[in-house]
């Protein structure tokens, strides 16, 4: 069976040998699967398998545990209900997106090197991946702009609780629509090889110039969707910090409240700022080897995607410890939760 003029994506090297294919234009031989060929990609190896197992289920638990604790904790505390919290929220909600519906069905992939779960699926995975990543970039942004807001002016009103629900939204139908060729240019593909072995494989299937098509699409999404959102945060943060540890604050009367004020935002700048670094430096290696692989700078690594892969997969995970470090009212909300802390382990072991 010979396939052409289908774009595969970057997964493609776990499901098709490097040695028998292109990244672009690719065909499978019969040769390739006959009774004395040997097929196992390294994700089949039982020693890599368990330990793709062992690495993604920890993401899974870790991260559904960690962001529904965070959803919970602001939802249940009215205190808790500014706008800089709404935006936590939205991006606990996005982790646990790509946690459901993308991490496990690429884990299964992974390791059995075919796909079983289905043509809609196929679909729906994709789009959780990037609706995901851009929600939770597009987040970022609008945290900063609304912590440039408030501390560059504070005498003007702050954005309202409704007002933050409609950029919420605004930034779902934005990562929705920005997601969607990703989604739609996916095709499902069922061949067979030498004794009745049936391989099903979810890939893209742009457009025509096909390779053209990926690489630019993958650059585009790369610029506006990575290096220009981190961009405006980086200039936005660095003058609120500015402000923020060279001047005092409007209405500051004593030294004490001066000090207690600016200490409390310092650290909610710390705390908005490290999500932001572990964001970016979690995802920047895949998107890099994305954009490389599909402009054919370089040739696919499986060694490489998994490393990559999984610790763009794991930065779902980190937020709520940095909100549970750097947030002392996150911290007090936690520790009412029976499940999490008990008052005797709250005194001994404070989260």
């Amino acid at each position: 069976m010979t396939l052409r003029n289908y774009s595969v994506d970057f997964f493609s090297q776990f499901y098709i040998s490097p040695n028998y294919s292109t990244f672009w234009n690719f065909s499978l031989g019969e040769e390739m699967y006959d009774s004395n060929a040997k097929y196992e990609t390294e994700s089949q190896k039982p020693k890599i398998k368990a330990l793709l197992i062992i690495a993604y289920s920890v993401i899974i638990v870790i991260s559904l545990f960690g962001n529904v604790i965070v959803c919970h904790v602001v939802i249940k505390n009215k205190r808790m209900h500014s706008v800089t919290s709404l935006f936590i929220m939205n991006l606990a909600i996005a982790d646990i997106l790509i946690t459901l519906l993308n991490t496990p069905f690429t884990l299964v992939r992974f390791v059995y090197s075919t796909w079983v779960f289905g043509k809609l699926m196929c679909h729906v995975s994709r789009f959780a991946q990037y609706c995901s990543v851009h929600v939770s970039v597009l987040t970022l942004v609008a945290i900063a702009v609304d912590r440039h807001q408030v501390v560059m002016h504070p005498m003007k009103q702050r954005m309202s609780r409704l007002r933050g629900i409609v950029w919420i939204a605004v930034i779902w139908v934005m990562a929705s629509c920005f997601s969607l060729p990703h989604a739609i240019y996916q095709k499902l593909l069922r061949f067979e090889f030498g004794h009745r072995k049936v391989r099903t494989v979810c890939l893209p299937s742009f457009p025509r110039p096909s390779d053209l098509f990926w690489k630019y699409l993958d650059l585009a999404t790369f610029f506006l969707l990575y290096v220009l959102p981190l961009a405006i945060i980086s200039v936005a943060y660095v003058i609120v910090a500015k402000k923020l540890w060279l001047r005092n604050a409007i209405g500051d009367v004593t030294l004490a409240q001066s000090n207690a004020h600016r200490k409390r935002k310092r650290m909610t700048m710390k705390m908005l700022m490290a999500v932001v670094v572990v964001f970016a430096v979690c995802w920047f290696p895949l998107n890099c080897y994305v954009v490389l692989l599909s402009s054919k700078v370089i040739q696919s690594n499986n060694a490489l995607y998994f490393s990559f892969h999984w610790l763009a997969m794991s930065s779902t995970c980190y937020n709520p410890f940095i909100y549970c470090w750097l947030n002392q009212s996150f911290r007090a909300e936690l520790k009412s939760l029976p499940l999490i802390c008990t008052s005797k382990t709250v005194t001994a072991n404070p989260c």
